[in-house]
């Protein structure tokens, strides 16, 4: 079996969560099947629309998300990871925190583009691998909506895997105090500002850092003009760790009081299952769209709760349940792999 990956990027470079995932599959792939890449994070999304990539020998092409390139895909069967609805609905909501006028305008026509060619790929392609049940709900809801909905393709689901960085970790029992973020901070779903509003509060009342590990670029400008709004928060308790590795996360993570994933939204959940496997409590606001699975053993709060919450926390310091840890740690790149090459021997089989 020949396999083509066709994703922004292989390396992680980009630091997201997208991108991890086809880092993963790509080297787990590997192991099993003759695979290839493409990489098209350099060139314009809007010019992707004009890179019709034409497939010739191999037996599988799979786009890492479907808006990665405009592919005619030839005699292969091709698969499309589906991650969330970005791509239609949230482009101008959840676009940099500083953009000049003329920028958005350009995003505007550039949006109509993304997605139009996106759903040309949906349908070309012959399965649909969804990262959450969530995930797998919203692409339908909006597909039916739309009259495009496809109900005799294959959709399938397969959760993502936690690092072994978070994995290997040994469950701290001794004394929690700080608290701990990690993901992108530029897109306005990810709601930055309140998380400093939560944290804010908290550090009215205690000594506790909050770690912020992302790979957002402008990252210190973001993050030093948001905090200008919060009297109790500065670069001596927000702490800034910029395109830190696995292993520097973990340490941090590891002995945290609660990871903080006071999102809005998410399609994936990658962190909230790191922090979990690390045995470290994970916070969540009760009313943010989140895939069921990552959040099965989150403390579900609104804003307005998380900091007496956060309080109690610290002076009763406690790692995760055991069964929130087993489960978290039971979902591996390694299972996420198996399954992403069982729907190609699926599709390869009809």
């Amino acid at each position: 079996m020949k396999v083509l990956l066709v994703g922004h990027d292989f390396d992680f470079s980009s630091g997201d969560g997208i991108s991890r995932y086809s880092l993963e599959i790509f080297k787990g792939l590997k192991k099993y099947v003759d695979v290839e890449t493409i990489a098209t994070g350099k060139m314009p999304r809007p010019a992707r629309a004009l890179f019709n990539l034409n497939v010739k020998d191999a037996d599988i092409v799979h786009l890492m998300y479907p808006n990665v390139a405009k592919v005619n895909k030839g005699t292969a069967k091709m698969v499309v990871t589906w991650h969330d609805l970005r791509v239609f609905n949230k482009y101008l909501e959840e676009g940099q925190y500083r953009v000049q006028p003329k920028l958005v305008e350009r995003f505007n026509i550039a949006n109509s583009i993304i997605k139009r060619w996106t759903i040309e790929n949906y349908k070309a392609t012959d399965a649909i691998v969804l990262n959450s049940s969530q995930t797998q709900k919203e692409l339908q809801a909006y597909l039916s909506a739309h009259n495009e909905y496809d109900a005799n393709k294959k959709y399938m689901v397969t959760p993502l895997g936690v690092d072994l960085a978070f994995l290997r970790t040994r469950v701290w029992d001794g004394e929690r105090r700080d608290f701990v973020y990690m993901g992108s901070i530029h897109f306005r779903h990810k709601n930055l500002t309140g998380l400093l509003h939560v944290f804010n509060k908290i550090a009215e009342k205690s000594d506790a850092k909050l770690h912020i590990f992302t790979f957002s670029p402008d990252a210190q400008n973001i993050l030093t003009t948001t905090m200008k709004a919060f009297k109790n928060l500065s670069t001596s308790n927000v702490i800034l760790h910029y395109r830190a590795g696995d292993a520097v996360v973990s340490r941090y993570l590891e002995t945290a009081v609660a990871y903080l994933q006071l999102t809005k939204h998410e399609g994936l959940g990658m962190s909230i299952f790191a922090a979990l496997a690390t045995g470290t409590n994970v916070m969540v606001l009760k009313d943010s769209v989140m895939p069921k699975e990552a959040t099965k053993y989150a403390i579900k709060l609104s804003a307005d709760e998380i900091p007496k919450k956060a309080s109690e926390m610290m002076d009763h310091w406690k790692p995760a349940p055991q069964k929130a840890i087993n489960y978290a740690r039971s979902f591996t790149w390694e299972n996420t792999v198996k399954q992403t090459l069982d729907v190609y021997k699926k599709l390869l089989a009809k």
